[in-house]
C-alpha cells in the first residue's frame, strides 16, 4: 500500500511539473520569440534594407542630383554635365549597383561628382553630412539637414544649392525614373 501511495505521489509531481514547464515553455515563446526577432532585426535596420538603392531628382533645377541609400549611409552625386548628362547617370547608377562609387569628388569630364556622404539617423528623418552639406567637399566640416522618406520618393532638405530648399528624388528602378532617363538620353544622346 505504501508503494502505490509512494508512487501516484510520484507521479502526481512529475504531472504537476511537467504542466508547469509546459506552461512556462508557452510563455517563453509567446514572450520570448517576438523579443528575439525584435533583437536580431532592430526596426532601424529593417526599414533601411527597405530603402537601399538609387535614386534620381525629379526637381527642376536638380535634374542630375543621384542619392544613393545603403543602410543609414547616403551618397549624393551630380551627374549634371549638359550632353553628358545621360552616359554620367548610367555610370553613376551603374556604380551604385556594384558598391563602387567614385568618392574623390573629381570633376573631370566622364566622371560624375560625388557631392557629400552622410549618415541617416534611425528615425529617418535627418541626414549628418560629412562636409557642410556638400558645400566644400573637404569632409572636414560636417553638417545636417533634413529626409523624408516614403515607398515612392524621398525628400531631401537640399542645401547643395542656394536656389532650391528640397529636392524630391524617386527609386532609379521605377517606370516614372526610366521615362525621365529615356527622355534625357534622347535628347542627349
Amino acid at each position: 500500500m505504501n508503494s502505490t501511495r509512494t508512487a501516484r505521489a510520484t507521479r502526481t509531481r512529475i504531472a504537476v511539473s511537467a504542466a508547469a514547464l509546459a506552461a512556462g515553455a508557452l510563455m517563453l515563446t509567446a514572450c520570448g520569440g517576438s523579443s528575439d526577432d525584435a533583437s536580431s532585426q532592430s526596426p532601424s535596420s529593417s526599414q533601411a534594407s527597405g530603402f537601399d538603392g538609387a535614386y534620381i531628382s525629379i526637381t527642376d533645377g536638380a535634374r542630375g542630383g543621384i542619392a544613393a541609400i545603403d543602410g543609414n549611409k547616403i551618397t549624393y552625386i551630380n551627374a549634371t554635365a549638359g550632353d553628358q548628362q545621360c552616359q554620367l547617370t548610367k555610370k553613376a547608377l551603374d556604380d551604385i549597383e556594384h558598391g563602387s562609387i567614385v568618392k574623390d569628388g573629381r570633376t573631370d569630364k566622364g566622371q560624375y561628382q560625388v557631392l557629400s556622404t552622410g549618415t541617416i539617423n534611425d528615425s529617418r528623418t535627418s541626414v549628418l553630412w560629412d562636409d557642410a552639406n556638400g558645400s566644400d567637399q573637404t569632409g572636414t566640416d560636417p553638417g545636417s539637414g533634413s529626409i523624408s522618406m516614403s515607398s515612392s520618393s524621398i525628400t531631401l532638405g537640399y542645401t547643395f544649392a542656394y536656389s532650391i530648399d528640397q529636392v524630391q528624388l524617386i527609386p532609379a528602378g521605377s517606370d516614372q525614373a526610366k521615362a525621365l532617363m529615356a527622355k534625357d538620353c534622347g535628347q542627349h544622346s
